[in-house]
C-alpha cells in the first residue's frame, strides 16, 4: 500500500530542497483558485527567486497560519508588501512580507503542454487577465457558456 503525504509536509519537502538548491521542482497543482491558467493536474515548477519579484509573477507563499498558496502578485506596494490574487479570484489578500515567498513559478506543463514567461499565454495572464481582475466572474461565466455548447 502507498504512503499518503500530507500536502503541508509535501511543500515543506519542496522548500527545504529548494533551499538545498534544487531548482524547477515539479509539483501537480491542487485547487481551483488558479483557473483558467492553472487547473487540477497542470505542474508547475519552482525555484528560489533569483530576481526582484514583479507584479504578475505567480508564487508560492506561506501564510502566517503557516498555510502555502500559489497565486499571483497583483501589486508589489512601497512598503515591500505584496497584495496577492489567485486567477479565479477578485479578492486579494495582502502578504505583509516578501520573506513569506517561499519560490517562484518558471514554467508550466498545461494540459499536456509546456508555458513559459516568455509564451503569449503566460504573458496574456500576467498582464491582460490581472488588469481584468475586476471583471473576472462574469468573463469565466461567459466562458463557461460557450464552452459547453457544442
Amino acid at each position: 500500500m502507498g504512503r499518503t503525504l500530507d500536502t503541508q509536509d509535501f511543500l515543506d519537502f519542496v522548500c527545504s530542497m529548494l533551499q538545498e538548491g534544487r531548482t524547477d521542482v515539479p509539483i501537480p497543482v491542487m485547487g481551483q483558485s488558479m483557473v483558467p491558467f492553472l487547473h487540477n493536474s497542470d505542474t508547475v515548477f519552482l525555484s528560489l527567486p533569483n530576481r526582484p519579484l514583479k507584479k504578475g509573477d505567480i508564487v508560492l507563499y506561506q501564510r502566517n497560519s503557516g498555510r502555502y498558496i500559489l497565486h499571483r502578485i497583483c501589486k508589489i506596494r512601497k512598503d515591500g508588501s505584496l497584495i496577492m490574487v489567485g486567477d479565479a479570484q477578485q479578492e486579494r489578500e495582502l502578504i505583509p512580507s516578501q520573506e513569506q515567498v517561499r519560490a517562484i513559478v518558471t514554467s508550466v506543463i498545461h494540459r499536456d503542454k509546456p508555458c513559459t514567461p516568455k509564451s503569449l499565454r503566460w504573458w496574456l495572464y500576467s498582464h491582460v487577465w490581472l488588469w481584468l481582475r475586476p471583471l473576472r466572474y462574469p468573463l469565466m461565466g461567459l466562458r463557461g457558456l460557450f464552452s459547453h455548447k457544442k
